[in-house]
């Protein structure tokens, strides 16, 4: 005895046995790989829009921390975000002095 797995298409209303995609339309059948599908869609747009925005995520937490309803949190992203952007400018200064030195 072997297991069939009966399927309704939700778009043309036909069964199909053991399919992932309708025999007949091609649609997506399978809930699992549908999910995946959709979840993998997000992560494209996710990363598209963080490549459109051209921020790293670190900066975008920081700012969209310093917009926090808790008074705390705000002043802590401030905090941290100012210690932040004082080793970003320290590095960038070193790697311009490296880079001077060397040439």
């Amino acid at each position: 005895m072997t297991d069939s797995t009966y399927k309704i298409c939700p778009n043309c209303k036909k069964a199909n046995i053991n399919r992932d995609y309708c025999e007949h339309c091609g649609t997506i059948i399978n809930v699992y790989l549908k999910r995946k599908l959709e979840r993998r869609q997000q992560e494209d747009q996710k990363r598209r829009l963080a490549k459109e925005s051209g921020k790293i995520r670190i900066t975008t937490f920081f700012e969209n921390a310093q917009q926090h309803p808790n008074f705390l949190i705000r002043l802590f992203a401030g905090l941290f975000y100012s210690i932040w952007v004082v080793v970003i400018a320290i590095g960038s200064f070193l790697a311009f002095l490296f880079g001077y030195v060397a040439a």
